[in-house]
This record gives structure tokens, sequence and C-alpha cells, in this order.
């Protein structure tokens, strides 16, 4: 899979017409001190808009965002993701989206939140990590998550 192919999927699955009202979460201004700068980084741009180095700066706090961010501007951290797998943000964005624990709980609370056709993007971008050098000491790890939103991308 190349990055403009991946880009072409994701932008069929998720919608990137508008952008959501709120970004991040009144709880991670008050504990994450760079909360506010990830909200004025995406703050009214739709998922495709964003520059790959607003992602790759700040990938660390997709952990802020609410949940309707989450869903909408995952598939821009994804898709600088597929461009950069060695980068740092990769990483962030392969544990926003793969747990390590409590398989049904994030089925249900994170999985649920996508449409069946972004699941199944999902799980491309994780079978893609999981496929690359970079991510070879994650490949057990990822396995159960990339399941997860294959059975998620079937319902």
């Amino acid at each position: 899979m190349d990055a403009s192919s991946f880009r072409e999927r994701a932008m069929v699955a998720f919608p990137h017409d508008s952008a959501p009202l709120q970004v991040v979460s009144q709880i991670a201004k008050e504990v994450h001190d760079d909360a506010s700068t990830m909200e004025q980084a995406l703050k009214g741009q739709p998922w495709t808009a964003v520059p790959e180095n607003v992602l790759h700066d700040r990938a660390k706090d997709i952990v802020a965002l609410t949940l309707e961010a989450f869903v909408h501007y995952i598939p821009a951290f994804m898709c600088a993701a597929v461009r950069t797998p060695e980068s740092e943000s990769a990483t962030y964005a392969m544990y926003a989206l793969c747990p390590t624990g409590n398989y049904e709980d994030f089925a249900k609370n994170t999985c649920g939140l996508f449409a069946p056709k972004q699941a199944e993007v999902v799980a491309e971008f994780l079978q893609f990590l999981e496929d690359d050098p970079s991510f070879t000491i994650f490949s057990e790890e990822m396995k159960p998550g990339i399941e997860l939103w294959r059975r998620r991308a079937k319902s």
C-alpha cells in the first residue's frame, strides 16, 4: 500500500467536509499542558487540510481529543503515519487505535465509534504498520487490535 492510495481510501470512508466544534475535551485542557495547542492546531479544519508537520508535532496529544474530534482527525494521523511509518507519530497513532488489553471494552467504546467502512480503513492501517519493519516489535501486540477492527468492519 502506498500513501496516496491509502489517503484515497480514507477520503472515501471518512467525511471531510466539516470539522467538529469542540476539538479537545475540557478535562484534557485541565490536565494536559499541550491540549490548547492541539485545539489551536486543528480547530475549524477538516482532516484533509491539517498540515502533516502539525500531525507529527501533535500526535502525542491524540488522547486529548474529544470522541467526535478523534473520529474526525484520526484519518489525518493515519495518513501521516503511512507516509512516515518510522516516525514517533506513527507509534502514537498505532496506540490510539490498537488496545493493549480490555479488548471487548475497546471494541465497544472505540471501534463502535466508527462505521464499518471506516473500521476497514483502520484495519488496513494497522496491518500496514504490522507489516512495516519499523513495527516488527509490535507485531504480536497489534494482532488482536487488527482482528477487532476487522470484526467491526464486517458488522
